[in-house]
């Protein structure tokens, strides 16, 4: 019913206790998926000797790993998780049981626990990416970028992956949000790292930028509204500053007058707009839903 896929690139400290671990909850070596990125320290050469199936990605970076691993499960459900042994195996059972009960396309497993072995800044990078996500998509998610998560495969074959590295999961996450399907969050454990940390801060910045990417991939109308209601900021600084002179100094600046009006409103407008297409494009998401529900209890009551 589940394969594990798990990206590495110089994991030869942790693999063996990932794989090990996966192994105890019932996972076959077979369903086992070890996707390398040419690694300096024999990582592939343990996770083979472990049984597992090992593949060497053409590519770099965590989203071609993940990409390739994808394209070589043939059972229902893929737990993707890290090789550092920061996730414990023992979850993945309750991410299945999950989708089973309430038909998720997607699990996450959100680090609720050992949170404080998440460095501050990366901590508060994490907080605002979710912020930033939750505001745009309008999906009320702690942790979409967490490292461990489960997929319906069969519902993410219409994906286009364009994302590279760190921000496959920010992609994976607003697929299934725009799509209308369910997503959902399982408490998890984060634990120590074993080996060298690889996220760094700039990643952080990185995976912002392509949230915004995202965001105009999936509803480029409201982008280019809400980024037109930049106008607001000057329009008003212009105006602060036009009303100043008028009031205080007795000092009348039309041309700019009519400047701050003009993009104070436009800026207004934009705003109200693309708030508006951003509900809309959450109906649609919502009609789909039921459309599809009622799909369901017809087919069933046949």
């Amino acid at each position: 019913m589940v394969t594990v896929i798990i990206p590495t690139k110089n994991e030869a400290e942790g693999i063996r206790k990932v794989i090990e671990e996966i192994e105890e909850v019932g996972i076959p070596p077979e369903r086992i998926i070890v996707v390398d990125g040419h690694s300096s320290d024999g990582t592939a050469d343990i996770a083979k000797d472990l049984g597992a199936r090992v593949y060497i990605q053409r590519g770099t970076g965590k989203a071609d790993s993940v990409k390739l691993g994808l394209r070589h499960v043939e059972t229902k459900y893929a737990v993707v998780m890290d090789g550092d042994a920061t996730y414990p195996a023992k979850f993945i059972p309750s991410l299945v049981e999950r989708a089973e009960e309430e038909g998720c396309g997607l699990v996450l497993g959100a680090r609720k626990v050992g949170r404080d072995k998440i460095g501050i800044i990366n901590r508060f990078g994490n907080w605002v990416i979710n912020k930033l996500f939750s505001l745009y998509f309008g999906a009320n998610l702690s942790d979409i970028l967490t490292g461990m998560y489960l997929i319906n495969v069969s519902r993410l074959k219409s994906t286009i992956f364009e994302m590279s590295g760190f921000s496959i999961e920010a992609e994976i996450v607003s697929h299934f949000v725009s799509m209308g399907e369910i997503v959902c969050e399982l408490p998890i454990e984060y634990k120590e790292r074993i080996g060298k940390k690889k996220l760094k801060v700039w990643h952080g910045f990185l995976i912002a930028r392509d949230i915004v990417r995202l965001a105009w991939r999936y509803s480029p109308v409201s982008f280019i509204l809400l980024l037109s209601a930049l106008l607001l900021i000057p329009g008003l600084v212009l105006g602060v500053y036009v009303a100043y002179y008028y009031f205080f100094l007795d000092i009348n600046y039309y041309v700019k007058g009519i400047a701050a009006i003009t993009m104070t409103s436009s800026g207004f407008i934009a705003l109200i707009l693309g708030i508006l297409t951003l509900y809309l494009k959450r109906m649609e998401i919502r009609l789909k839903k039921m459309i599809e529900s009622l799909e369901s209890m017809i087919s069933d009551s046949k």
